[in-house]
């Protein structure tokens, strides 16, 4: 404060030091930090601080209004922090300290400059060098330049660090959305200097390069200097770009709109190599993310339809991939430029991570090609925690997107921090859908992107099994190391602990590739692995001792586990059937399904087949468990069976077991979690009836099904006949094509009746293929 008003003319104190000092009262209003935003003489009638704020959004309209009701109100001195400052008086100054005035002390950072406001213009006060430099380069093209479209204050250069600029607000709105007036005053500096250019010969991109691979920081999110290095490297010198005059800063705070025209200040960021569009772009982004708080998502949505009317067209001549080229353009500019300034900031703004998030999202537009939507999301997702305390738990060592697609992440943190996780990537740009399991130690997410590759994510604040804590997660971010690629893990000895508590806790062995982990200590509190049972006895021992779980904090933990078993793991699995011929492929796509449904959904399954069986094979009840291995050995479609009445009691077995079944499959499985996967089902009696050794009427059978509960995703495989025959030879052509076509007409009649369950029909050829299909139907119903 006193750097500043030393260059305005006064040298201020809080006592008096001189019968000259002025005695004179101050109002002000302090940053989150503590710091002195605006003040002012406490003998102003009226909130000339208002002049520096940007009355855009809801709040800050909200704001602007109480302000003028406290100085309606003469209220002011009552309501504001008040202090008390001794002016001396310089030999140079140009204001009285004693008239009306208001102050803006300004953004911390090396661009650092305050704004002072009295008899109705505004004073530019340079407080660092870089600063004068920028004071210096706005009078230049102030003095200079005069523009059809749109206004400029007038400039006045009083000292090296003084500019003054007269106030061209007065009658002016604040519109936070780019309308004629923007795009004629746009258009007007889009042709001011504008020439077409080659890369190799734009100064302006050189020396960003440079000034990209020379900052270093390691506070800067690593991932998205990664995106941008690669960009860099992807854009060949032999290209052309137009460039033109760019005001550099253009945004609804530094504009006012008056008849259709707009008044423009804040020049000191203008440059005339700036790429086409710069500021049509600057103008959207940073409303979008300073004011309105929006997510990348929404704000290219807001570039797309922005940019619409006759003016429009000398941006981009309505072309969306000339457009996406010079946004492209427009990040690589803005990002690596305030990339080096906040590297040279000891603090950062809370909006700085505002500004890096949503940039890093905008970004991912452009590397897509080279990484899967899935590598972008983990990778920004680290970034995003680059800067906080957390840990990841038996996560691999090398680059964090590299993650198999088995794999998920767990992620030990606060729960602050998992709250602000859970915001990113239900607004992430690459993200189409999330569901989340919350519980009161965690929170399960899992996402889906828009290439329909899915990634899960544990989120933790407490290392608990039922009601047990069995770690410290404070002291366990604490200890976590940070590897080449910047990503914070346990340490090996919170891992080895880790692991051993959370296997035996839930009665298994720690599996081979943890095997690592396993080596023991004779003090350490698990003796034996090789007794998972009198193991966990023993932990359990142990960890009721500790303060967590004892007293008050038992009955808490107890509490909680009723409730997140209660309410909270509800998550009610379902049911999935494969139909087809034999040869068709079901077992092998059975098999991928399962992996796939507990590796990547991260549910259990259990598979069963044709029949739920809770009653037994009907040879077996009249010739016993011999003949169970005989069925089994039974080639489909050799029964001899030609009796209606035998074959009608044989379907009401088996259609007994099938409605008797399917409520003890939904009790057994189903409500508690499980996909129940059945390799083939009653869809056999319906088409096939007499691959189950029956003669039955398609009426009768599918009657029946309608009293059944329809298992909510339903798969009909096929394949050509040739390719069936080469795999198995049971049926011939004609019949293989048969039933392909009559399995085929059932399952579209079956989904064009029902709007709640799945029948999908599926070519079997490429196994990634039919996989692909199955998942992507799963995760979108």
């Amino acid at each position: 404060m006193e750097n500043i008003f030393s260059k305005i003319g006064y040298t201020i104190s809080n006592q008096k030091n001189s019968e000259l000092d002025i005695v004179q009262d101050v109002l002000f209003i302090k940053n989150i930090n503590g710091t002195i935003r605006w003040i002012w003489n406490a003998n102003d009638s009226e909130p000339l601080f208002l002049k520096f704020y940007n009355v855009g959004g809801i709040r800050a309209k909200i704001f602007s209004l109480a302000v003028k009701i406290i100085f309606g109100l003469k209220v002011q001195k009552i309501v504001f922090n008040k202090m008390t400052y001794y002016f001396k008086k310089q030999e140079k100054t140009f204001f009285d300290c004693t008239d009306n005035w208001a102050l803006f002390t300004g953004t911390v950072g090396v661009n650092n400059k305050a704004i002072l406001y009295t008899d109705g213009s505004f004073f530019k006060i340079a407080t660092t060098d870089n600063a004068k430099r920028l004071i210096k380069s706005e009078h230049k093209i102030l003095s200079n330049g005069t523009f059809d479209f749109f206004q400029t204050p007038e400039s006045k250069q009083i000292s090296e660090h003084i500019v003054q600029l007269s106030d061209i607000t007065c009658g002016g709105i604040r519109t936070n959305k780019i309308g004629i007036a923007h795009l004629k005053a746009l258009t007007e500096m889009n042709f001011r200097g504008q020439h077409l250019i080659q890369i190799k010969d734009w100064e302006l991109f050189s020396d960003l390069k440079f000034d990209f691979f020379n900052t270093i920081d390691s506070r800067l999110p690593m991932n998205m200097m990664r995106k941008i290095g690669m960009l860099l490297n992807a854009v060949s010198e032999e290209d052309y770009i137009n460039v033109s005059l760019s005001h550099g800063d253009f945004t609804s705070w530094n504009m006012f709109e008056n008849e259709d025209k707009i008044s423009l200040y804040d020049w000191e960021l203008f440059a005339f190599d700036r790429s086409t569009g710069f500021d049509y772009f600057h103008f959207i982004i940073q409303q979008g993310i300073l004011i309105d708080k929006k997510s990348w998502k929404e704000i290219y949505i807001d570039i797309k339809e922005q940019c619409s009317g006759e003016s429009a067209s000398f941006l981009f001549n309505y072309d969306l991939e000339i457009l996406h080229k010079y946004l492209k353009y427009y990040l690589l500019i803005n990002c690596i430029n305030y990339l080096k300034i906040y590297a040279a900031q000891d603090k950062w703004h809370i909006q700085v991570d505002w500004l890096l998030q949503v940039w890093n999202d905008a970004l991912n537009s452009f590397v897509i090609k080279a990484k899967t939507a899935r590598e972008l999301v983990i990778m920004d997702v680290f970034d995003a925690l680059q800067n906080q305390e957390y840990a990841t738990i038996k996560f691999h060592d090398g680059s964090p997107e590299q993650l198999s697609v088995n794999s998920d992440i767990d992620i030990l943190l606060n729960k602050d921090l998992s709250e602000s996780i859970s915001k990113l990537v239900k607004n992430h740009s690459l993200v189409v859908k999330v569901s989340q399991n919350k519980k009161s130690f965690m929170n399960t997410l899992q996402l889906v992107m828009t290439d329909g590759s899915i990634l899960s994510i544990d989120l933790i604040w407490e290392l608990k099994r039922r009601n047990i804590v069995f770690m410290d997660a404070k002291k366990a971010i604490k200890n976590a190391y940070i590897n080449n690629f910047g990503v914070k893990s346990l340490c090996f000895k919170d891992t080895q602990t880790y692991i051993k508590a959370f296997y035996i806790l839930n009665n298994e062995t720690i599996p081979e590739k943890y095997k690592i982990y396993e080596e023991q200590k004779e003090n350490d509190f698990i003796q034996s692995q090789q007794d998972v049972c009198s193991s966990k006895k023993y932990l359990l021992k142990i960890l009721r001792k500790n303060k967590q779980n004892k007293g008050i904090y038992y009955f808490r933990n107890l509490f909680y586990y009723l409730y997140d078993s209660i309410f909270r793991s509800f998550s009610r699995g379902y049911v999935i059937t494969f139909s087809g011929v034999d040869g068709a492929g079901k077992s092998t796509i059975i098999e991928n399904v399962k992996i796939m449904i507990e590796k990547q959904l991260r549910k259990p399954v259990v598979v069963l087949r044709h029949r739920p069986s809770v009653l037994p094979i009907i040879s077996v009840l009249f010739r016993g468990k011999k003949a169970q291995g005989s069925f089994e050995n039974t080639l489909p479609h050799s029964g001899t069976n030609k009796s209606l009445v035998s074959s009608l009691i044989r379907f009401m077995y088996y259609y007994a077991d099938y409605f008797l079944g399917q409520f003890i499959i939904f009790i057994k499985y189903t409500i508690r979690g499980y996909v129940v996967i059945y390799d083939r089902y009653y869809f056999d009696f319906i088409e096939d009836s007499k691959r189950s050794n029956l003669v039955l009427s398609k009426k009768m059978a599918f009657l029946g099904y309608k009293l059944l509960l329809k298992p909510k995703f339903n798969f009909f495989l096929f394949a050509d006949s040739e390719t069936i025959l080469s795999r198995k030879k049971e049926l011939d052509a004609k019949v293989i094509n048969e039933l392909t076509t009559n399995y085929r007409i059932l399952f579209s009649k079956l989904d064009k009746i029902s709007s709640t369950t799945v029948y999908k029909t599926i070519e079997n050829k490429e196994i990634d293929q039919t996989l692909d299909i199955v998942l992507q139907t799963l995760i979108n119903r």
